[in-house]
């Protein structure tokens, strides 16, 4: 029960990481003067951990549900 919960907090913290990419990437692009490079791939780095978070969830959530597979199989 707690493996499952530390997966949902997980992939929270990875949604609200891919949010604040996506909000740091439209703030670039509003900007009226142009941003150096390295400001953009800061962005996209913090949406590709982001979807690393929410990928890391899901294997999370996919090992207790093959945990409680293999316990009930076994009875």
């Amino acid at each position: 029960m707690h493996t499952l919960i530390l997966a949902y907090v997980i992939a929270v913290l990875g949604l609200i990481i891919i949010g604040g990419g996506i909000w740091l990437l439209f703030d670039l692009f509003r900007q009226t003067v142009r941003s150096p490079l390295r400001y953009y791939w800061r962005a996209v780095g913090m949406i590709c951990g982001g979807v690393a978070m929410v990928g890391l969830a899901q294997v999370l959530r996919l090992l207790v549900l093959l945990a409680a597979f293999v316990t009930a199989q076994a009875r």
